[in-house]
């Protein structure tokens, strides 16, 4: 590596490029060595140059930046640190173990413990990691095995298999496992698209269950019926997605 960080900035955001401008010219070992609004761009400077750090966004028109990591491949691109406003991005560079991500909005402090990462990191464990990134990329669609939720100034992960079900909650929902409620701020339509249909289900336009925690289905008047949880919760369904819920769970 260069006695610079030759470092490449990939964002769609003006401002969001400013912001991490801004913090690196404040470095004595960083080299800004372009700025890029989209991907496309982006894969030209990785293609045509020496590059040891990129702070790629993750959601951009055309390529995003998981599409940018396939175009150049391993051994075409130094240090990668996503950045993305979006948590379950950063739950799948979690899943990767990606070097970084920061997560929008982050402050100074947050930026300085990312660059410390950097310089501690070898290039063989480097190569390591973009490996297994871009197979993870290559690989087929998987759907989420946590949620990762935001609250008190800290990140904490909720287990895909424990959530028991979900409520729409205003801008929220809300995740039920066991004894505890976890909110998300995430749309019904968002969440469930996250999740696999043959082990969740939507019962109602504001319930989804997990098909593991239904204890039995139970008829109501007028042709109406309720979920039964194994932890004694009733939850109502809708007559749009009755016949989904039945034939989920087999019947």
């Amino acid at each position: 590596m260069s006695a610079k960080l030759r470092t490449l900035i990939v964002d769609d955001e003006r401002l969001a490029r400013e912001k991490v401008r801004r913090l690196l010219e404040t470095e004595a070992d960083v080299a800004i060595v372009g700025e890029c609004s989209s991907g496309a761009e982006a894969v030209a400077i990785l293609r045509s140059q020496k590059v040891d750090l990129v702070f790629l966004d993750i959601q951009m028109p055309g390529l995003s930046g998981f599409d940018v990591l396939r175009e150049v491949g391993p051994g075409s691109v130094g240090h990668v640190v996503f950045v993305t406003a979006h948590d379950e991005f950063a739950v799948r560079a979690f899943d990767v173990q990606a070097l970084d991500y920061l997560l929008k909005p982050f402050d100074s402090a947050r930026f300085r413990e990312t660059l410390a990462r950097v310089r501690t990191r070898g290039a063989g464990e480097l190569e390591q990691k973009m490996t297994a990134l871009l197979d993870h990329l290559g690989a087929r669609e998987t759907y989420a095995e946590r949620m990762l939720i935001k609250g008190s100034g800290r990140l904490s992960f909720v287990r895909v298999d424990e959530i028991d079900w979900i409520e729409a909650a205003d801008n929220y929902v809300r995740l039920h496992s066991g004894r505890d409620e976890h909110l998300l701020r995430e749309t019904m339509n968002g969440v469930e698209s996250r999740l696999d249909p043959n082990r969740f289900v939507r019962v109602h336009r504001s319930a989804i269950v997990n098909v593991d925690a239904v204890k039995e289905v139970q008829p109501m008047f007028h042709g109406d019926y309720e979920v039964l949880l194994r932890t004694g919760t009733l939850v109502p369904v809708g007559r749009n997605y009755r016949e989904k819920l039945l034939k989920t769970l087999g019947g």
